[in-house]
């Protein structure tokens, strides 16, 4: 906010003011402020300008006379539109509504005087001169908010019309200190502030000078003390009225000397029961003991500031999560002389964040839980693969191997009925295709082969069968210096290769598969890629998500890994899809092989 320029009062202001020009005249004796509003208007009529006085007939008539005795024939002017006169009280009461001035109502009473005025004026930029004393009429009458908001509709009309105003205000009415606040905020709806007409009299330029700086310089600092005086009163509603922070003051020993609404509803106590208590009445026990409140205080007092969270005790005896900033204040010269402290209420927080622990406490549990049993189930499968595996090939198998000789007999014995050993051999035929299958199922069910001799072995066994069964070609890379993993791991990442060999069979479409196997950076890393058409949704590596695109078994497979302390990521593009196992050789090795 700033205070408008005090300057010495216009020479020519029908010419010397742009278009907008706004002045303010303070005055003491009327007949100061006849001589200035004669000069002011008989300049612009000189100058083929127009002139639209609103005042009172005491006003009117000395301006009229003035004029008169400078030349002017006013008459003629008044006839011709260029000299309009009216009365204030009059206009004032055309717009005025509920105390207060109307803004449409203003338009449509004083636009039309300006529109008549300008319509005559003389010259390529005719100009018109104003005079209002209505502002003057509100104030004499104590309703300074409608001068003010009058002062306003001026300017709000200046943007809309070209002219100069001049106002007037007797000093009489500024003369109590109550009117300060109102003397500002007068000049701050004007463009220009003129002096009174002691400013007149001056003897010297030097004088006048010294006069208009007193003037500013009372006007700058009963803004700067209305300023300060807002803020202060600003600032003290702010403190009272905060009900979510308990805001209040200590003197250096700790005694509380303010008290607010907000401390009022957190810790229980009314400002009479609490103010010049120490303010360790809200700590526990435990604290008190500790010196907890004066360590705080110290701590403040050294760096400036303190916060802390902790129980602190309600005027009832019960506990809140609190917390706590306490501020050192100081003077001008650097000495202690309190300090602020505010407090708030976190129990609600805590509680929440208690339950949000106990929350994933409680899901860890149950993930740690879920993943026993998982461990356990797929332990199971596994078991049961092999006893599946195992009777398959020991039992089933035996039993299609002795059903072979059997028919193998037959057929000797049946050789001189042609139909009869056509058809004995074609079941020993099926037999042995039987005995194919089962050992098959057997060992993709648990393969022997990798128990016995590891997972790349095994795997070029199963790429073998798999591109028979399937017509889908592979190929197989495997690092020179991958050795025997742990035997969960190994099993681990041949149910991966099996399971994704499989998809790319049901789903991909791709007439190929791409198998490598090595050792890189640590980790043990298996790589089954295709140049299918890819997964839908996932061109990027999809981790977890894209595992879940592929069904139950691959979910299972990346389950399977986690638990081995490896993973399986997942990226797709269109073509082709790859999926990798990962896992530490230190966990998948097996005796450093």
């Amino acid at each position: 906010m700033s205070t408008k320029p005090v300057s010495a009062g216009p020479s020519s202001p029908a010419r010397e003011h742009d278009a907008a020009a706004h002045v303010v005249q303070f005055y003491e004796d009327p007949s100061f402020l006849l001589a200035q509003l004669s000069r002011f208007v008989g300049t612009a009529l000189g100058a083929g300008d127009s002139a639209v006085v609103i005042a009172t007939k005491a006003v009117r008539d000395g301006l009229t006379q003035r004029l008169k005795t400078r030349g002017f024939d006013t008459l003629l002017a008044a006839n011709q539109d260029r000299y309009i006169t009216v009365d204030a009280a009059e206009t004032l009461s055309k717009f005025m509504a509920n105390g207060m001035p109307d803004a449409a109502r203003f338009q449509g009473v004083i636009a039309p005087l300006l529109v008549r005025a300008k319509a005559v004026a003389e010259g390529e930029n005719p100009r018109i001169v104003a005079f209002g004393e209505m502002v003057a009429l509100l104030w004499g009458e104590g309703n300074s908010e409608a001068a003010i908001r009058l002062e306003q509709l001026w300017n709000d009309l200046a943007k809309t019309h070209s002219f100069n105003l001049w106002c007037g205000y007797p000093l009489s009415g500024f003369s109590q200190k109550k009117d300060s606040d109102s003397f500002i905020r007068i000049c701050e709806e004007h463009s220009a502030v003129l002096p009174d007409e002691s400013y007149m009299s001056l003897a010297t330029e030097e004088m006048r000078l010294r006069n208009i700086a007193a003037l500013q310089q009372k006007a700058q600092a009963l803004e700067s003390e209305r300023a300060l005086r807002q803020s202060e009163e600003r600032f003290r509603h702010l403190i009272e009225a905060a009900q979510d922070y308990a805001i209040f003051m200590l003197e250096p020993n700790g005694c509380i000397s303010s008290w607010n609404l907000g401390a009022e509803r957190i810790k229980g106590y009314k400002a009479s029961e609490i103010i010049g208590k120490h303010f360790s009445v809200f700590y526990p026990e435990e604290d008190i003991r500790n010196g907890k409140p004066q360590w705080e205080l110290e701590v403040a007092a050294r760096d400036g500031r303190v916060e802390d969270e902790g129980w602190r005790l309600r005027k009832d005896g019960s506990r809140f999560w609190a917390n706590v900033i306490i501020t050192a204040l100081r003077n001008d010269v650097g000495n202690l002389v309190g300090f602020s402290k505010v407090t708030r209420d976190f129990t609600d927080r805590m509680q929440a964040h208690e339950a949000v622990v106990a929350a994933r406490q409680r899901l860890e549990e149950s993930e740690n839980s879920l993943r026993q049993l998982s461990r356990h189930l797929l332990r199971t499968q596994d078991e049961e693969r092999r006893r599946i595996g195992r009777d398959l090939h020991d039992s089933l198998g035996q039993y299609l191997s002795a059903l072979k000789m059997k028919l193998g007999s037959l057929n000797a014995i049946a050789g001189r009925d042609p139909g009869v050993a056509r058809d004995i051999e074609e079941c020993a035929h099926l037999a042995d295709e039987s005995i194919k299958e089962v050992r098959t199922v057997s060992y993709l069910l648990y393969p022997p082969m990798l128990e016995q001799f590891g997972l790349k072995s095994a795997i070029s066994w199963y790429l073998n069968g798999f591109s028979d069964r399937s017509g889908i070609k592979t190929s197989f890379d495997v690092g020179k210096d991958f050795g025997r993993l742990d035997p969960d791991v190994e099993l681990a990442m041949f149910r991966v290769l099996q399971e994704s060999l499989t998809n790319v069979h049901r789903h991909s479409g791709s007439p190929t598969a791409n198998v490598r196997l090595r050792i890189q950076d640590g980790e043990a890393i298996l790589e089954i890629s295709d140049h299918g058409k890819g997964i839908s949704g996932n061109s990027e590596k999809a981790g977890t998500i894209g595992i879940g695109t592929l069904g139950v078994g691959m979910r299972g497979m990346n389950e399977r890994m986690r638990q081995l302390g490896g993973r399986i990521e997942l990226s797709s593009s269109s073509p082709g899809t790859t999926v990798t196992a990962i896992i530490s050789v230190d966990r998948g090795t097996e005796n450093g092989k």
